[in-house]
């Protein structure tokens, strides 16, 4: 029946949720969390679980731990439900502080643990989609340009970092979240202004603000990116991630004394062995393009050689 809700995160790397209705198949919902603290599984595992909710008592689930799916760095709990109208119904429209404990424990763990808003239009679109009915509400493009521009342009291009002339080319991780995307409007640069002569980093982004920045996922293993769906501007892009750096440490093993044929000592040398070890170094660094017409596409090459600091440097 394809009739499904997702809500989409405003923030990086939190805990989100999905409601999917019946299918031909199955009469059932399921409702769909993921999140980084779900535990990892190969194979398909059975989980008991406490729900909490604010002013509500405790109730007993039972879930399902799904295998992680490739390049992702979030796993998935399903929860299988009944009727999808009770259970829509028994929803409330915000929820702040859900959580998902495992009930097993000795001291329950949270392996979710959530805030979302807007189920009433949901409801209502979700309602419609089983019966058949005209979905009625916003297009999903004018859902995302409420949350981020839009437009017909592309950002894409490699993300790399090199130490030194003859150094090789070390990457972000695929499927990490390594590079970001400030879009530059006038309203955005004047919010920054004023951020910069408060000389105080804000307790919380305006959401007129928030919309401006945009992150994405790393493809491959050698830093592809891509921003799509961008109207014409000024932006700047961001990668944050960590490099391989060997360093060297000399330790003193020894020493050697030297003596004449007399017996009178000479001098001391110590005996140094130098260990080498690799470490994780992190970098910043940044780069300024432009999309002079809307439908343009432009391929970057976002490099260790742009260093100087932004916002994130705060």
């Amino acid at each position: 029946m394809n009739c499904g809700i997702r809500f989409i995160p405003g923030k990086r790397n939190v805990d989100t949720i999905a409601i999917f209705g019946p299918t031909s198949k199955a009469a059932y919902a399921t409702l769909l969390f993921s999140g980084a603290q779900i535990p990892v599984t190969r194979s398909p595992k059975e989980i008991d679980l406490i729900l909490r909710m604010k002013g509500l008592p405790e109730s007993n689930l039972k879930g399902v731990i799904l295998p992680k799916q490739a390049d992702t760095s979030t796993n998935n709990l399903m929860i299988a439900a009944g009727d999808i109208r009770k259970l829509l119904q028994s929803m409330r429209d915000s929820e702040d502080g859900l959580g998902l404990l495992v009930s097993r424990e000795v001291i329950p763990q949270y392996i979710v643990d959530l805030n979302y808003d807007g189920l009433d239009k949901a409801r209502t679109a979700m309602l419609d989609c089983i019966a058949g009915r005209p979905i009625s509400g916003q297009s999903m493009d004018a859902a995302l340009a409420e949350i981020r521009p839009l437009g017909k342009s592309t950002i894409s291009g490699r993300a790399y970092f090199k130490g030194a002339l003859l150094a090789a080319k070390q990457y972000p991780p695929k499927g990490s979240g390594a590079v970001g995307l400030i879009w530059m409007s006038d309203e955005f640069k004047a919010w920054f202004e004023e951020v910069k002569a408060s000389k105080k980093v804000p307790d919380q982004i305006p959401e007129r603000i928030a919309k401006h920045f945009m992150s994405t996922k790393i493809l491959d293993n050698e830093g592809g990116f891509s921003f799509m769906r961008l109207p014409a501007g000024e932006y700047t892009l961001i990668a944050n991630f960590s490099y391989s750096k060997e360093i060297n440490v000399p330790e003193v093993v020894g020493q050697t004394h030297t003596f004449n044929a007399a017996g009178v000592h000479l001098g001391t040398r110590d005996n140094v062995i130098n260990w080498s070890y690799i470490i994780k170094q992190p970098t910043t660094f940044q780069k300024q393009v432009t999309i002079k017409n809307d439908g343009e596409t432009l391929d970057v090459s976002l490099d260790k050689s742009q260093i100087f600091c932004f916002l994130v440097c705060f």
